[in-house]
């Protein structure tokens, strides 16, 4: 079984979400667009711990949009309703999953179940004149009247786990523990001669402890002040013991030790450990009630990052997120490029607020050839999924752009982090894969590439910057010139274009190749230019010679320069977007 759709209508800041889903789903954007709300979309169509009165909703529930302005406006007076959709396939094989949405099916080929929460108003007879009277309902297919029972909705498990965790207490509490399910499972595995052995050994703890004149003595005391303060009749008979003789509930006073034969209580472990055990605890549950309760389960996680290492929340997630099958589902909102990065480029789903509502955007969506999708989950793993993060993106080639062009456009007068542009090196030339990724999260994009100006056998000039520009831009559906859609072309490389913007640029340009120079030759040979421009194949060699691109560039950033001009209309491209 996947859920393979989401739609959700006038939900919060969800005025109209309609996106395709899988089995693993990594949610990111902004504060306030809307993240926390689509989990809760799905808890109020599956989250059993979630009350019903909850499930009704408020006026705040619903999408502001909606609103006629005025101040006492109410959503209920106007009859809006509320509704969120899910579609499920790949069941036919699965006998309880096609038992339980044998009515909700409402397409065969594909075969494709749907279930459906809606909030709004119901018809009462005799009433039709009075303010519509609003109830919930949960229903298969397209009739609203087919109900989904409860006991069958139980099949499809939610289990939420919410950012701010105490997890200590959690454990601790029996109700709400997820040591419970695999503690109530073992009790159950434990034959009756067990459990016997169990019962005879506590008695012969209570037995030996209660010996001991102190203890007995205390029991005593006990009994008899009691006894003093309400007389025999209403009195307890007190007696101390190590544990109730009952198996069953000795089984439910069982806790978690750590640091192995140390023994040290949960409140000794750091909190991020403590996340930890309790993902694998509530895992464990999970995949325990699969063997006879539930037939699939659905696992939304809402910020897991804090107080989880780096290292720790790529493991853990890269692991839970690959586990994602036909039996569960993982839903994680989060604002860490660690948990992106391991999630795989078709699993995201970005939240954008545009205008007092959220669009939702799904990668899986965007139109790459496998060998691309491989590129892109490459980059986002090695640059901890810059790109999904950033309000806007400048693609560049290599590391100086992304190292200089910052610094730059400070000089500029703009800040490209207040604007939420993030410079993306791509390291080479193959920027189409991931324009089309960024177009498909609806992330706004420009490119800057190199005009590498080339002679062919013939000896004629090539602009292969230009060329490769012209590829991209029809390969994006558009016509015309590349830099209105975004892609703007340097005459030689960024450095050269960069050493001749303008004067100062060469002058602070030649500064940084001396200081850079490694050797007393190098130098001389820098300085026999004297004021002169070099020529394009002597400078770059000098780059080289002085220790690379890398180096040259970390010169670079601590000088005044100024951006060459397509440079400047790359971001102001951007920003104005």
């Amino acid at each position: 079984m996947k859920i393979t759709r989401i739609r959700v209508k006038n939900f919060r800041n969800l005025a109209d979400v309609d996106l395709p889903i899988g089995s693993a789903n990594v949610i990111v954007g902004e504060n306030r667009a809307g993240k926390s709300n689509f989990i809760h979309a799905l808890r109020l169509l599956f989250d059993p711990a979630l009350p019903n009165s909850d499930r009704h909703l408020r006026r705040e529930d619903f999408w502001d949009g909606l609103s006629n302005g005025r101040e006492n406006w109410d959503p209920k007076k106007e009859g809006h309703e509320v509704t969120i959709s899910i579609e499920i396939g790949d069941f036919a094989d699965d006998d309880r999953i096609s038992a339980v949405l044998a009515d909700a099916i409402v397409c065969r080929e594909p075969l494709t179940a749907r279930l459906t929460y809606r909030y709004g108003p119901r018809a009462i007879p005799g009433q039709e004149d009075e303010d519509p009277v609003y109830s919930w309902a949960i229903y298969r297919g397209t009739d609203e009247d087919n109900l989904m029972p409860a006991e069958l909705r139980g099949y499809l498990h939610l289990s939420f786990l919410h950012a701010l965790r105490d997890v200590e207490s959690d454990v601790a509490n029996w109700r709400r523990s997820p040591l419970r399910q695999l503690l109530e499972a073992a009790a159950e595995s434990a034959t009756s001669e067990q459990l016997a052995q169990i019962v005879q050994a506590v008695e012969e703890a209570n037995g030996q402890v209660g010996k001991l004149p102190s203890v007995e003595a205390l029991g005593n005391n006990i009994t008899d002040l009691m006894t003093e303060m309400v007389g025999e009749s209403h009195a307890l008979e007190a007696e101390l013991g190590v544990a109730s003789t009952d198996p069953q509930r000795l089984i439910r006073t069982l806790r978690i030790f750590v640091d192995g034969d140390s023994r040290r209580p949960l409140s000794s472990a750091s909190v991020g450990t403590l996340n930890v055990l309790y993902l694998a605890l509530t895992e464990l549950g999970l995949q325990q009630r699969l063997l006879k309760e539930i037939a699939h389960f659905i696992l939304a996680i809402e910020e897991p990052e804090a107080h989880l290492h780096p290292h720790l929340q790529r493991l853990i997630f890269k692991r839970l997120l690959a586990s994602a099958d036909a039996t569960q589902s993982v839903f994680v909102t989060t604002q860490s490029p660690h948990i992106a990065s391991a999630a795989g480029p078709r699993a995201l789903i970005f939240l954008r607020s545009e205008g007092g509502t959220t669009k939702a955007l799904s990668a899986s969506e965007a139109n790459l050839t496998e060998q691309e999708w491989n590129d892109i989950g490459r980059y986002l793993d090695v640059t901890r999924a810059e790109i999904v993060f950033a309000r806007k993106v400048l693609l560049v080639e290599g590391y100086v752009e992304q190292a200089v062009i910052p610094r730059l456009s400070e000089e500029y007068g703009i800040d490209l982090d207040k604007q939420g542009i993030t410079v993306c090196s791509i390291h080479g030339t193959h920027f189409l894969a991931y324009l089309k990724f960024c177009q498909a999260l609806g992330i706004p994009c420009a490119v800057i590439t190199d005009g590498d100006v080339q002679r062919d056998k013939k000896g004629n000039l090539r602009q292969a910057g230009r060329l490769r520009a012209q590829r991209f831009m029809t390969a994006l559906g558009g016509h015309g010139d590349p830099a209105e859609l975004g892609i703007f072309v340097g005459e030689k490389t960024f450095e050269y274009d960069l050493l001749r913007a303008t004067p100062r640029n060469l002058t602070a340009g030649v500064e940084a190749l001396k200081e850079a120079a490694v050797n007393p030759k190098t130098l001389r040979d820098i300085e026999a230019w004297g004021s002169n421009e070099p020529a394009y194949d002597v400078y770059m060699g000098m780059i080289r010679r002085v220790g690379g691109k890398g180096r040259y560039a970390n010169s670079l950033l601590s000088r005044n320069l100024d951006l060459p001009g397509y440079v400047r209309s790359a971001v102001d491209y951007l920003v104005a977007q």
